[in-house]
């Protein structure tokens, strides 16, 4: 339940060796492999890989592609729980060996969704076509003529406000060789075709340009408005034909599912191999690699390494200050909330993992929010039912192990409080108190709840001086921890009579002594905070500003009155719920009243787990890490198979696992 200790690693091998050591290495899965700086060495160099990095990012989108048009045309039904699936060396070999073949079904997969594109981009644009023959299907004209010997014909609209009798009239008084004839309306044109004599065509265009005519062509028909039609439902017709056939062969061509993603996970690997290529140093004869390992395997790889490989493996220690790549090795109880560690980030190397605590308090505030001890026998069965049946990563492994771990604490909050499913009878029965059920529950819980936040915080600056003393940082232990933990432990003793649920006259006693220590800790915390001051007003005035820290601390544990607002309001709907199912005939109890507990309490159990993970986080995040964890360290990525789609099966597992 730590920060691993890592080691560095240097190998030095010869060149021709190269591959099958990268290839053993990533088998491996223990060694993270450095970026090497060139030096202005004569005759050293970094591997040159640009080119295979781009080709093999091009097949990885060519199949990822591929993949997905597979999965929108012919859907694959996933478990509750996926997982990657297990292959052989033989059935991975053999993929390796037809990946020629593959890739043209891949390329044909993409040229099939390309075409469907194609399709219905000119599936659309038939239809635009059909839909502008509409008002035109009147009209018994081929549409490509567009004037006779002596005979100009022109197809436009007009503005619907236009009177087209009075239009025709002008015509006639003003061009007479001329003819309008109506072919048919929307709610915003006329559509028109004008037969003049070809002498008067720019005159008949002039009086009709002023009326806002808008001359139409349809290039490349030719026929009739209705030969058009037809013809264009026929196109229409062909391209649906084509189209599902196309999807039909993309469909069988899913078949080869499978073998695409064996190769897709095979190129992904090579790519990593190749991408850690490039962080070598090489010459002519021989390589140099730079990286980091776990010191509990250093002694193994290297006696491994040296044993198959003719080079030289150097281990070393890092300098103490020297950050490394942060891996956390928890049990199994404690790895159920790495989940909750990665969404804030890595301790750095030099911190204590705090993944144990974390995991305590955790499941206790989650516990005590949600405090339903039916609710959290849901939850728990929900977890052990899902890790016992359903074969998963390690990621969501580990996350439903804290849902089994979170509804065991529920439970046991839900038994202390007396509440199953919220059904007030059994509330006399709490093994501790009934917080909504009791005289004076609500108070006592509310002390709780800040004596609960006292103890979180603590634990947090009890971390911060944990990791103090590892850096061999005694005195700021004591003066930037147990000075400032005395002071506010004082100003609690000092408030304690004004706690709700607390007797004033027992806790004034406590209090008056709490003066003291308050005076005592502010006193030890003032002067000892600008010790790093340059002059003497500021290391006896400099830590003024520390005093303002106790509001701070106020303001921390009060944020704690979640828990108790939190857990009785979950407790309370549930209550109501089961009192209005209650309530009328027994017709609407057996009907309606069963209808409404199941989806009453199904919402106020999805709102409650909600709430308890939400918040629950927000405990560890705000209140608890802020007062230790540095963070930012960067994850430890060995050189392994980062698959998407399958796990190939070793004849020797990782040398990782078989520690």
């Amino acid at each position: 339940m730590a920060v691993v200790r890592m080691n560095k690693i240097t190998i030095l091998g010869l060149e021709k060796e190269r591959a099958r050591l990268m290839d053993a290495l990533m088998k491996m899965g223990a060694v993270q492999i450095s970026e090497s700086s060139l030096e202005d060495i004569p005759g050293v160099s970094i591997p040159e890989n640009r080119s295979e990095l781009v080709r093999l990012e091009h097949m990885l989108g060519e199949l990822s592609t591929s993949l997905e048009i597979a999965g929108r045309y012919a859907p694959v039904k996933k478990p509750l729980f996926s997982s990657r699936r297990v292959i052989s060396q033989n059935e991975f070999q053999s993929v390796l060996a037809s990946s020629s073949d593959i890739m043209e079904k891949v390329r044909e997969i993409n040229a099939c969704e390309s075409r469907i594109a194609a399709i219905k981009s000119e599936e659309n644009r038939q239809r635009a076509l059909l839909t502008s023959l509409e008002v035109w299907m009147d009209l018994d004209l081929p549409l490509e003529i567009a004037h006779t010997r002596n005979t100009a014909v022109a197809l436009g609209n007009l503005p619907k406000s236009v009177n087209l009798d009075e239009l025709e009239k002008n015509l006639g008084d003003q061009i007479g060789e001329a003819a309008l004839v109506r072919s048919g309306s929307d709610s915003d044109h006329h559509y028109v075709v004008l037969f003049v004599h070809k002498a008067r065509e720019q005159e008949a265009f002039s009086i009709l340009k002023d009326m806002g005519f808008n001359r139409i062509s349809f290039k490349g028909m030719q026929g009739t408005p209705a030969e058009n039609r037809e013809r264009i439902l026929k196109t229409l017709e062909d391209l649906s034909k084509e189209r599902e056939a196309t999807i039909n062969r993309i469909k069988d061509l899913a078949k080869e599912r499978e073998k695409i993603e064996t190769l897709h996970d095979a190129v992904l690997m090579e790519r990593d191999r190749v991408d850690a290529v490039g962080k070598l140093l090489t010459t002519r004869s021989v390589f140099l690699l730079n990286g980091w390992l776990p010191a509990e395997i250093s002694d193994k790889l290297k006696s491994r390494l040296e044993r198959d490989f003719l080079c030289s493996v150097q281990i070393t220690e890092p300098d103490p200050d020297e950050e490394t790549p942060v891996l956390l090795k928890n049990g199994p109880f404690t790895e159920a909330i790495s989940p909750v560690i990665d969404m804030y980030g890595l301790p750095n190397s030099r911190e204590i993992d705090p993944s144990p605590t974390t995991m305590f308090f955790f499941i206790f505030f989650f516990g005590m929010i949600v405090a339903d001890a039916g609710y959290g026998l849901i939850l728990a069965l929900a977890g052990g039912l899902a890790l016992r049946l359903f074969q998963m990563e390690e990621g969501t492994r580990r996350f439903m192990k804290l849902v089994l771990f979170g509804g065991l604490a529920t439970i046991f909050w839900g038994i202390m409080f007396g509440s199953y499913f919220g059904i007030e009878s059994l509330g006399q029965y709490a093994l501790w108190f009934n917080p909504s059920g009791t005289e004076g529950g609500t108070e006592k819980l509310m002390a709780f709840c800040l004596l609960f936040g006292i103890i979180h915080l603590y634990a947090g600056h009890t971390m911060k001086a944990l990791n103090l003393i590892r850096h061999k940082q005694y005195l700021d232990a004591v003066f930037d921890v147990l000075f400032p933990v005395i002071m506010y432990t004082g100003f609690a003793m000092a408030i304690l009579p004004n706690v709700p649920g607390i007797d004033p006259q027992a806790a004034a006693k406590v209090s008056s002594y709490g003066v003291y220590v308050l005076l005592a800790g502010a006193v030890l915390t003032v002067f000892s905070a600008g010790r790093s001051k340059p002059n003497l007003f500021g290391k006896v005035f400099g830590g003024l500003p520390k005093l303002y820290d106790i509001i701070g601390f106020l303001g921390d544990v009060l944020s704690y009155m979640r828990l108790m607002a939190l857990a009785l309001s979950g407790g309370i709907l549930a209550g109501l719920i089961n009192g209005m199912a209650g309530g009328g005939s027994i017709i609407f109890k057996l009907t309606g009243g069963l209808v409404l507990i199941l989806v009453g309490h199904a919402i106020n159990f999805a709102m409650s787990i909600l709430g308890g993970y939400v918040h629950s986080c927000r405990l560890q995040y705000l209140e608890y890490f802020s007062k230790f964890l540095e963070g930012g360290g960067e994850p430890f990525r060995p050189l392994k198979a980062n698959t998407q789609y399958i796990l190939v099966k070793q004849e020797d597992e990782t040398l990782w696992r078989q520690i």
